[in-house]
This record gives C-alpha cells, structure tokens and sequence, in this order.
C-alpha cells in the first residue's frame, strides 16, 4: 500500500472538505494535506515531501496557474505534477493556459469522485516514471563520470612519461616536437573535449539546470557556469 501525500489547495475550506472526503472514502491510504493559499502550498511543497498537488484555480493573491508556474521555476519543486479545479474557467483555452503554465492536468467543478481518482492515480504514475527514469540517467551519469576520470588520469600519466622522454631528447628536435605535439593533444582532450562530453551528459539529466542557474545568478559568468 502506497502511501503518498497529496497536498489539497483550495481558499475555499468547504471545497478541501468535499475532495478530503472523497479521498478517504476510495483511497485512504493516501496522506491528505490542506493550504488554503498559494504562498502555503509553496513553503509545505519545499519543505516535506509531496507527491501531488491538486489546486483551484482562482484564489486570491495567488492563483492556480501562478502556484503553477512558481513551483515550475524551482528545481525543488519542479517536478511535482499539477492538477488544477475550476468552477469558472471552463473553456479550451482556459485548459490550454492551464496545460501551457505547467498544470500536469484540469478538473471542473463539480468533481466527479471516481475521475477524480482516476486522473490522481494518472498523474502519481507519471511522478513513479520520471523517479525511475532519473534515477536510470543518474546512474549512467556516475558511471560516464568515472571513465571520463579515468581518461583523464591516463593522459595525465601518460603526458609525464613523455614529459620525462622528452628531457632525454635535448639534441633531436625533430623528436622533441612531435612529443610537444603529442602532449599538446592530450592536454586538450583532457581539458576540452572530456568536459564537452561530460557536459552533454550532466544536461541530458538536469536539462534545465544552466538555466534555473543563470536565472537566480544573472551576473555568473561563462567559466564560473
């Protein structure tokens, strides 16, 4: 039995009741918790574990959509899915802007009990499914990492042996540059060309990580990124 945590946002007290209700009766091996703000549900979403969060819409200071948004932009919070409840925006494009915000998906008023299940136990699988895909890329990130070191501590061993032969090649300078060529190439696949590969493969896991970095350090500079 699983029980995962489900984070109910709703300023309206008596809509938290009637999902809360809902809940305990088709699946109360869920862990229920309430915000009757967007600010709320912020803090409790950085703060503890939350496997869903499921928001209406219109709320006062902030929004669904903007509760949204805001826990896209932080990479702690990025993940969580979404669903959003609505009485008043009901039209496509009302579920377009939801689903363009970041909204794993939409819900209107008055909740059906049973699709309200549905689509929890559709959007919980989608959290179990990029859990295990990230902990896979995880896994091949470590491992590309340590042959790239590897790598490196090889050409590193090996430019010193050359370093050491080349002293003893004083009186043939043909043989003394091409050793300096050869060193040259190694220090630049050990420097370029192993940190390039790495680098495709640290964003492959954390695509949006440079981003989120530059958008809280808008001053940082490319060497320091």
């Amino acid at each position: 039995m699983n029980n995962y945590r489900i984070l109910i946002v709703d300023d309206v007290v008596e809509n938290i009741q009637i999902l809360t209700q809902y809940f305990e009766l088709l699946r109360p091996e869920y862990r229920l918790y309430q915000a009757t703000q967007g600010s709320f549900a912020i803090d409790i979403a950085k703060t503890m574990k939350v496997d869903l969060i499921i928001s209406d819409w219109d709320m006062p200071g902030m929004s669904g959509i903007d509760l949204v948004k805001t826990l896209k932009a932080v990479p702690k919070t990025a993940h969580i899915p979404v669903i959003i409840v609505t009485g008043v925006m009901l039209s496509t494009s009302d579920l377009e802007n939801a689903l363009s915000a970041g909204a794993y998906d939409y819900l209107r008023k008055p909740v059906d009990p049973v699709e309200l299940v549905a689509r929890t136990n559709s959007a919980i699988g989608y959290v179990g499914m990029y859990q295990k895909e990230l902990a896979v890329k995880n896994l091949e990130l470590t491992e590309k990492t340590m042959l790239l070191t590897r790598n490196n501590q090889f050409n590193i061993e090996t430019a010193k042996k050359l370093r050491k032969t080349e002293t003893l090649l004083d009186r043939n300078f043909e043989a003394r540059e091409s050793i300096r060529e050869i060193l040259q190439d190694i220090e630049y696949k050990t420097r370029e060309e192993n940190w390039a590969h790495f680098e495709v493969a640290f964003q492959n896991v954390h695509p949006e990580f440079s981003k989120n970095l530059t958008i809280k350090y808008p001053y940082i500079t490319p060497g320091e990124l």
